[in-house]
């Protein structure tokens, strides 16, 4: 039995001294409230339940028994068989229940809870919100019935008290992580702007230069004779090349490079690659390219649809130094064309995947960084999505572009 109000004071005080902050906060919360309250009423079990959001199941948010100073959670009470047991918690501020078998408030839990547990006894006090039950904290005496005192009903509805100050913290704590994350989020999206409009100026610029050194190769390869003059003029050109593939990136991350959009089959369009992706390869890794069925369409800038092969393959290889297959896959859901690039080297470490579309950011330790986020801008330019999963054997990346009709 318990040791007085003195005793149940200094609970009260311990209790009142819990806090819901912190990662896992409100569980632990719930944890110690129920091992204190437990011991304060000498009683088995003590356990927090929550109503489900439209108030016909009870769930166990925590369940702490004494004698084996054990915990558990997730037992789940369906309200629809206990109308009278719902209607008490929504009128009653503590339930007192010396014969809980037999008492008009809780004698339909026999059956399915109260022998099964051996429970002669229950106080159970509902835990308000804003004026709303939301909830209980039930106080599960076994052994030989037991006749609550004052002092005991008062305590028990405390600890209710509490648990609902609890929730309050960890709804507060959740809503500053959310407006946190929010505000994070912003942060982001402005740099990602900003880094937008800086790419297509630097892109701008860049073109003119590109051009101007164009024009000057084409005027150099009338004097260009000499089988050393065409080498030299050969290798200038592609290095040109090279910047315009630069250019293209930095206009397309910055999203105001031209987007000409028509529907596309996609399983045609890939077939269309499937030589130049070979080429790129150089050999030294393979490339395996599933069935390709026709008829699949989207709609997309084929030159786009282009680059985001390109892109994924190149990175793929990267990923694979000492060779390996680059495996392209098409296949198809009622609303999506999802098409898959995967390779089978190591992965990208976990603390990196978060960061991998990020601009000018890379893990080779050579490349502008652009690559896969190019790829992302245009996806999302396109209404799609891309998904990339990465572990031990390789990664993959997964982009699902909207089906049009013909």
């Amino acid at each position: 039995m318990t040791e007085g109000g003195g005793f149940f004071g200094q609970t009260r005080m311990r209790l009142a001294r819990l806090t819901a902050e912190g990662e896992g906060g409100l569980k632990r919360a719930l944890l110690q409230a129920c091992a204190s309250s437990s011991r304060a009423l000498d009683v088995e079990r003590v356990a927090a339940w929550f109503f489900n959001q439209d108030h016909t199941q009870l769930i166990c948010a925590c369940q702490f028994e004494r004698s084996g100073e054990r915990e558990s959670a997730g037992t789940v009470l369906d309200l629809t068989a206990l109308p009278q047991y719902k209607a008490a918690l929504n009128s009653q501020r503590v339930i007192l229940a010396s014969d809980a078998q037999s008492d008009p408030d809780t004698r339909e839990l026999t059956e399915s809870y109260l022998i099964p547990n051996g429970i002669s006894s229950m106080l159970d006090a509902p835990i308000f919100r804003f004026g709303e039950v939301v909830g209980v904290v039930c106080h599960e005496h076994v052994g030989p019935g037991r006749t609550w005192t004052t002092d005991e009903r008062d305590f028990a509805a405390s600890v209710a008290d509490v648990l609902a100050v609890l929730l309050e913290q960890a709804s507060r704590v959740e809503a500053e992580l959310t407006l946190r994350d929010q505000r994070e989020q912003l942060v982001r999206l402005e740099r990602m702007e900003a880094l937008g409009k800086l790419s297509a100026g630097v892109a701008h610029d860049f073109n003119n230069v590109l051009s101007a050194i164009t024009l000057g190769l084409d005027e150099f390869s009338r004097f260009a004779t000499s089988t050393e003059a065409q080498e030299l003029l050969a290798d200038l050109q592609e290095v040109t090349r090279q910047g315009k593939r630069i250019s293209d990136q930095l206009m397309a991350f910055a999203r105001s490079g031209p987007h000409s959009p028509r529907v596309i089959d996609v399983g045609r369009a890939l077939r269309d690659m499937t030589r130049p992706l070979t080429a790129l390869l150089r050999g030294t890794h393979a490339l395996d390219v599933g069935s390709l069925k026709d008829g699949i369409l989207v709609s997309a800038d084929p030159a786009q649809l282009d680059q985001i092969l390109l892109n994924l393959v190149v990175n793929a290889r990267d990923a694979m130094p000492d060779g390996g297959t680059v495996r392209v896959a098409l296949e198809t859901t009622p609303a999506a064309a999802v098409l898959t690039v995967k390779d089978t080297g190591t992965g990208i470490p976990p603390q990196l995947l978060d960061r991998i579309f990020e601009p000018f950011f890379t893990t080779k330790g050579h490349g502008n960084g652009l690559g896969l986020s190019t790829v992302h801008s245009i996806v999302e330019q396109n209404g799609g999505q891309i998904v990339v999963e990465s572990g031990g054997n390789g990664t993959t990346f997964t982009i699902s572009l909207p089906r049009v009709s013909a």
